[in-house]
């Protein structure tokens, strides 16, 4: 670690070189994905501030204790020796203390860094993992040469300039150590200085073409990332031929370097509950196949002059891919890079429903009743309100409505029989804290959720148009909704369409009400429900908008009950299965997801399950159920909760 580069008078052509080859590399990659489609979503600008907290902290690394200590170690590590070879490039002389001070703290340094390498590489070799990155044994074992040279060069040396050692026992741990064994030879220590040196290049010339490519790559995805990952889609114009993802020419830039950035570690794996419930999908799989294709058309500059020639997509993925994703966002909330698999799918789908008329049968009945009728359920808008006769509830068109906020039905509280109860559970909690409300009734229609997911993006905005224009026309300024699902439309998507729709309302959910109004004391909990209390995370509330304490705090103050917590909860929770159009699909291959989900939720030994998405309802009340218990829990809103220890 101390045969500095000022050893020698060094090549510089080869060194001038060997840069000339990495940013050259480099800026062959950048050119690829930074012509291609623009994304008005991201920030063009990045953020730096951003990029520099997470590489300090770097916390979403951390997740995994050792092997994220093991990057960290690693990452840090670079930064002494490298300041140090730089600073004596300019015969920068420290004085005796400092500079011995500073010899120790690059040797623990290197020490740690030949631990963190050595932990890795036995950790890749032994994995036995085929779809982890292969190219990361290359890039290791040049590193770990580079640190080994780098350590018998200073035994060497010191074995010269010291025999006894007794002077660098303090200073130079590690190379005393070594010197301990190695020879007083000035042509061993000449060779390893040398090997040390030029091993050092071809890493450096490798980065853009093996798996350190991610050295730079990374970083940058983290300058560029979104404020929001994953809380709304990216904008596409039908209209103007944007109809999703043929190829990998049809990605924005941000798109393609996320598959640049993509490490390969499988967290978004483990974490998927279609690839833990033996469905196809692979969202790791999914970014290798990407970046596969992103290859061919990088290496080709005749597919790169010419999209018509580039891979087709579903030749990579298959259609049980694309179509097992829940959209549940566990893939963009564990990727420790900030890499986001599930608009790459969600882009996948666009193009097949647009493009290709290819959206699942299962799905057909439920787009035609949104083209025909507004709703999900195929019911129609004249029957939009039924759900709240003779209750007193007032449409916020009427005159006399002097309605503060706009309580958003959605089409599972206006139509499924179990979700209207919650609906109706909402309104007497809203009446017993006089807060004065309004509904849309028959001029409320989908939000448009499922048609969006599903790739069906002329009829989301066409939906989205329509319920803004509603919006508009009663001044409405607080929506207050029942479904996740519904809130993150609202909230998030709703306001990144065009701009001259002006859709910009605040939007929460019930939960979040609900909890204000008890926290205020304009409604208070009386009555026991039910002992032990467990709670779900519904997808869309929690990793979507980062709603966590609301359901528990509502559920720990009702009188009696304790709170149960399941293995998997809060950001790390698990899809019940029902989101990104899976509701109305069948699950053909693997266990199902809300079995899967139940079998988690009953080891607490709840009496309640509590949700707060009528989505998790259904498929966590079908789960439980399946499991043909003695003594089931019970499956119900946390409205439905509140209202029941209201009395």
């Amino acid at each position: 670690m101390k045969a500095l580069l000022t050893a020698y008078d060094y090549d510089y052509f080869l060194i001038a070189a060997v840069f000339i080859i990495m940013i050259t590399g480099l800026a062959k990659r950048h050119a690829f994905w930074r012509t291609h489609v623009k994304d008005k979503s991201r920030q063009a600008e990045g953020d730096l501030t951003g990029l520099i907290r997470y590489l300090v902290w770097e916390s979403d690394i951390r997740q995994r204790p050792w092997v994220g200590s093991a990057h960290l170690v690693l990452f840090w590590g670079m930064l002494l020796p490298m300041a140090v070879i730089i600073l004596a490039q300019f015969s920068f002389i420290l004085p005796f203390m400092p500079a011995r001070i500073l010899s120790l703290l690059q040797d623990v340094a290197g020490l740690i860094m030949l631990i963190g390498t050595l932990f890795l590489l036995i950790r890749r070799v032994q994995s036995g993992d085929n779809q982890g990155p292969a190219k990361t044994v290359l890039p290791l074992l040049i590193l770990l040469i580079i640190l080994m040279t780098g350590f018998l060069a200073e035994g060497a040396r010191l074995s010269i300039l010291q025999p006894d050692g007794t002077a660098s026992a303090w200073s130079s741990p590690v190379g005393w150590l070594f010197s301990l064994v190695m020879p007083s030879s000035p042509l061993l220590m000449q060779i390893m200085i040398r090997l040390h040196f030029f091993m050092v290049l071809i890493f450096i010339a490798a980065i853009p073409f093996t798996f350190m490519r991610h050295l730079a790559a990374a970083p940058l995805n983290i300058f560029y990332q979104k404020e929001r990952a994953g809380a709304s889609l990216r904008e596409i114009a039908p209209e103007k031929g944007e109809i999703g993802a043929k190829t990998v020419q049809d990605f924005t830039w941000k798109q393609l370097l996320d598959v640049e950035a993509c490490v390969s570690c499988g967290r978004c794996e483990e974490n998927c509950p279609a690839s833990v419930s033996g469905k196809a999908l692979s969202p790791r799989k999914v970014m290798r196949a990407l970046f596969e294709d992103v290859e061919k058309a990088n290496n080709n500059p005749l597919k790169h002059l010419r999209a018509s020639r580039a891979p087709l997509l579903e030749k990579a993925i298959s259609a049980d891919e694309i179509w097992a994703c829940t959209t549940c966002m566990a893939c963009v909330a564990q990727c420790p890079v900030l890499t986001e698999p599930m608009d790459k799918i969600i882009d996948i789908r666009r193009y097949q429903v647009m493009g290709e008329g290819r959206a699942p049968e299962e799905a057909h009945p439920m787009i035609r009743d949104l083209e025909l009728y507004g709703d999900v359920q195929g019911k129609g808008v004249a029957h939009r309100g039924d759900w709240a006769l003779n209750r007193n509830v007032r449409r916020i068109s009427d005159p006399n409505a002097q309605a503060d906020i706009l309580f958003w039905v959605g089409c599972s509280g206006a139509f499924h029989p179990r979700n209207q109860e919650t609906a109706r559970a909402m309104v007497k909690i809203l009446q017993a804290a006089d807060i004065r409300f309004g509904i849309l009734a028959q001029e409320e229609l989908c939000c448009g959720d499922p048609a969006r997911r599903l790739g069906e993006e002329t009829l989301f905005l066409k939906l989205a148009k329509q319920s803004i224009d509603a919006f508009k026309r009663h001044e409405v300024k607080k929506i207050v909704t029942l479904c996740p699902h519904c809130m993150n439309t609202l909230k998030n998507e709703y306001p990144a369409l065009d701009p001259n729709w002006g859709c910009n309302l605040e939007v929460v959910h019930a939960v979040e009400f609900v909890m204000e109004l008890i926290r205020t004391k304009k409604i208070s909990l009386k009555y026991p429900v039910a002992d032990k209390i467990a709670v779900h995370d519904p997808c869309y509330l929690g990793r979507y908008n980062q709603v966590y304490q609301p359901p528990r705090e509502i559920c720990s103050s009702v009188p009696a009950a304790e709170l149960r917590e399941t293995e998997r909860n809060m950001a790390n929770g698990f899809c019940c299965g029902g989101g990104g159009g899976r509701m109305w699909l069948h699950e053909s291959s693997g266990r199902n997801i809300n079995l899967l989900r139940a079998e988690e939720i009953v080891k607490t030994e709840a009496d309640i399950i509590g949700t707060a998405c009528p989505y998790c309802q259904v498929m966590l009340d079908d789960g439980v159920k399946s499991l043909e218990l003695e003594k089931p829990p019970k499956v119900a809103d946390i409205i439905d909760i509140v209202a029941d220890s209201l009395g």
